[in-house]
């Protein structure tokens, strides 16, 4: 499948070359600032669960962006941290949302975050627009946050227009059932697959604990794959009949059709964890409403450039922005 026309020319550092160099090195090593003045907010859901969200101040009229990091992630990975340092540098405000169990304490119920759960991110909003009043409000969504943001786009389709004025995904893992295929092999299931396992399994036996008899425990410390981490605890805890429902049905590409708010698409060719090969392009070609920045490298939330480790360009972070700027700068 050939890149679409308005491709982006990011060109990766000489010193991070490669899908795998890009996603583990911008794991470990993305300059970033280890500290910024975010304020918390605990928010009580309605199901009487809580979220935690960080707020990052801007200037007294600035826009608000509102971020979502991907799996296992928080407020404080890196790219997160990275991207909320240049929303300050802009000098607009930002909400960082901390799925339950990701914000340093267990969530209260036995359901969990998961590909799929927009109904958090709706309750956010809503409770944003209270918060920022007449200001717009930006959405960013990485991995599967990015698949969180897309698949809530498509859901509201035009009531997301009243609620946000542009969002951005990266690094989707677009059709989960193909992204499991991915992560479940070779070196993507000896590396990846392996780590973010450990803390989910950790996470899924604290609740056996807490709620005994929701989950087999043997089964759950058996687990090598996503596909049977997500049959023996996403599924069951979140309502799913099998891990096949849960995968159809909260992959963002069925509901890319439906998209209603311009949306910026960023995404590499190389990605591990989901090669360009398999990207929805049928979908999101001729889309009015979607701008799909097609990579050639990259990795996977990689996206390093730079002459040196220590001077590294910002050109994912600069990019978003410069997404929503784009629509400031329209509105006068």
């Amino acid at each position: 499948m050939p890149r679409p026309a308005d491709s982006a020319a990011f060109r990766p550092s000489w010193w991070c070359p490669g899908p795998h160099l890009q996603t583990i090195i911008a794991r470990f090593f993305r300059s970033h600032p280890y500290k910024l003045p975010l304020r918390r907010e605990v928010l009580n859901t309605p199901d009487d669960d809580f979220l935690e969200l960080d707020y990052l101040e801007g200037h007294a009229a600035a826009p608000w962006v509102v971020v979502l990091h991907g799996l296992e992630g928080s407020t404080h990975a890196p790219y997160m941290m990275s991207f909320l340092a240049q929303v300050r540098l802009a000098g607009w405000s930002a909400c960082s949302v901390n799925f339950r169990g990701c914000s340093g304490r267990p969530n209260k119920l036995k359901t969990t975050y998961h590909s799929g759960k927009t109904t958090d991110l709706d309750f956010v909003l809503s409770h944003m627009l209270r918060l920022a009043g007449q200001k717009p409000i930006y959405l960013v969504g990485f991995s599967i946050g990015g698949n969180i943001v897309l698949k809530w786009l498509g859901e509201r389709s035009e009531t997301a227009r009243p609620v946000i004025r542009r969002a951005a995904a990266v690094s989707v893992p677009y059709d989960l059932v193909k992204s499991v295929g991915f992560m479940d092999r070779g070196f993507n299931r000896e590396v990846y697959t392996r780590v973010l396992l450990s803390s989910l399994k950790r996470k899924a036996l604290h609740k056996a604990q807490v709620y005994p008899g929701c989950l087999d425990e043997k089964s759950v410390r058996r687990c090598r794959t996503f596909a049977a981490f997500d049959r023996q605890v996403t599924a069951p805890l979140n309502g799913f009949r099998d891990e096949l429902q849960y995968w159809r049905e909260s992959s963002a590409s069925r509901y890319l059709h439906s998209i209603r708010v311009p949306s910026l698409l960023i995404h590499s060719e190389d990605d591990p964890f989901f090669p360009g090969k398999v990207f929805p392009y049928h979908e999101t070609a001729a889309h009015p409403f979607v701008k799909v920045l097609m990579t050639e490298k990259g990795g996977h939330l990689g996206y390093m450039a730079g002459r040196w480790p220590w001077s590294q360009e910002k050109w994912l972070e600069d990019t978003i922005l410069g997404f929503f700027q784009e629509d400031e700068l329209s509105r006068g």
